[in-house]
C-alpha cells in the first residue's frame, strides 16, 4: 500500500489540473477505502 508521501511523488509529475483530475478519477476505482484516502490526501495536497 502506498502511503501520502508516496502519492505525492507520483503525482509530481501530473503538470497541470487536467491532467490531475484525470488520475484521481481513474483511481477512484481501482484502488481500496484505505488507499483511496491516502490518494485523495496527497491529491488535495497538489490541488
Amino acid at each position: 500500500m502506498k502511503s501520502k508521501y508516496d502519492w505525492l511523488f507520483q503525482l509530481r509529475r501530473c503538470s497541470n489540473k487536467e491532467t490531475l483530475e484525470k488520475v484521481a478519477e481513474s483511481n477512484r476505482y481501482k484502488l481500496s477505502a484505505d488507499e483511496l484516502e491516502s490518494f485523495n490526501s496527497a491529491a488535495d495536497h497538489r490541488l
